[in-house]
């Protein structure tokens, strides 16, 4: 998940649940419990959204910054005894002199 979507899940989340922590200890209705705890999920999604995008244009310069520019991979197979490449197997495509080799099945 995007670093933005994150962080807008969290802090919506946070603040909503203290809404209903506040609202339960302050003894008030349950709709206007419900109803407090919605707009600040709304308003504090919006709100970690907005710091979300924010922070991700912050780390991914970083990031690009870090990022190595050429990386050369190599892998090595231990079961090579001679340290060479294995000979490249040779690719014949299906051709009619092949049709032999093709059995059919049937269920």
């Amino acid at each position: 998940m995007a670093l933005k979507l994150r962080i807008s899940l969290y802090v919506a989340l946070i603040a909503s649940g203290l809404t209903l922590l506040v609202g339960s200890h302050n003894n008030i209705t349950l709709t206007a419990m419900v109803y407090r705890t919605l707009v600040s999920l709304v308003l504090f999604a919006i709100i970690g959204y907005v710091c979300g995008q924010l922070a991700e244009r912050y780390f991914q310069e970083t990031l690009d910054e870090l990022e190595p520019k050429d990386v050369d991979v190599t892998i090595v197979n231990s079961d090579d005894k001679q340290g060479g490449e294995l000979p490249t197997a040779e690719f014949e495509p299906l051709n009619p002199k092949n049709f032999e080799n093709i059995t059919l099945t049937q269920k």
